[in-house]
């Protein structure tokens, strides 16, 4: 057993490397899915070769799973056409869409809801106590950090200005940096903060949760063509009959992947401002 863990765990760390490395030429009839670097590297294997497995088999072309060291390579590789299909945050599969030419393929049936949490003997009690004290958050470029500065906004905040934005790289290290006190405070998803271990959840509580916004995003690049694409649609909205489908929706409470309309990617737009600035 303990021989079979430590195989799997090199397996993870060596799919990690080639999951964040520059893209390589991909053999041919291969789709590259690229995922936003929202988790860390062996999680985001571990959670997303269930889906990978499903588009290979209903496709019957071979699939890898790529990623980008940050948000910022994502992006730029996103719009350097290097992925086939991307699953990502609304904000960064709208700009996609709007600058980069990919078609929307579905949403998660899960909305995202951020909340913020700090240390249960902490004297914050409010977004508005966040002023000159610091909260941390996975990257400027997330979707939670655009909710966050709205929400701090409203209270007369703002963060990088008054109140400090702790940087941990990734959602994995939000809960760890407030436990550490590195930060006063600490923005998440529902999904990470639903799934945290006892031993850190028994540590923290909630000052604020915002209201939802749309799910991640399933896009695909025009080069694909219009059947391939429909193709693509169909093995999403049925994933999750599947036996992988209920592994893959158990483990990440994402619910179902749901046809993506218009006025939902409109929906999203207060929130691509960042990635439109000069």
């Amino acid at each position: 057993m303990q021989v079979r863990q430590l195989f799997m765990r090199l397996l993870l760390g060596a799919l990690a490397v080639l999951l964040f490395s520059p893209l390589a030429a991909a053999n041919h009839g291969e789709l590259v899915f690229g995922v936003y670097p929202y988790l860390s590297p062996s999680q985001t294997v571990e959670q997303f070769a269930p889906l990978k497995t499903h588009l290979s088999k209903v496709l019957g072309r071979p699939v890898s799973l790529r990623s980008a060291p940050d948000f910022s390579k994502f992006v730029e590789r996103t719009r350097a056409g290097e992925y086939d299909i991307i699953f990502t945050a609304p904000h960064m599969g709208r700009i996609a869409e709007k600058r980069d030419g990919y078609h929307p393929l579905a949403q998660t049936g899960y909305p995202i809801v951020v909340v913020v949490v700090t240390k249960n003997n902490s004297p914050v009690e409010s977004l508005g106590a966040l002023h000159n004290r610091s909260l941390a958050v996975g990257t400027q470029l997330s979707m939670t950090y655009q909710i966050m500065n709205q929400a701090l906004g409203k209270t007369g905040l703002e963060l990088g200005k008054n109140v400090q934005f702790i940087d941990t790289a990734t959602f994995s290290n939000v809960l760890t940096a407030v436990l550490r006190g590195e930060a006063d405070a600490g923005a998440t998803g529902t999904l990470l903060w639903d799934s945290a271990p006892a031993a850190q959840r028994s540590q923290l509580r909630e000052i604020y949760r915002s209201p939802p916004v749309p799910g991640f995003l399933l896009l695909g690049h025009p080069r694909l063509g219009a059947e391939t694409l429909k193709q693509l649609q169909h093995a999403l909205f049925g994933f999750a009959e599947t036996p992988h489908g209920h592994t893959y929706f158990a483990k990440t409470q994402q619910i179902d992947f749901r046809p993506l309309d218009a006025a939902t990617m409109k929906h999203i737009d207060p929130f691509v401002a960042v990635f439109e600035k000069p």
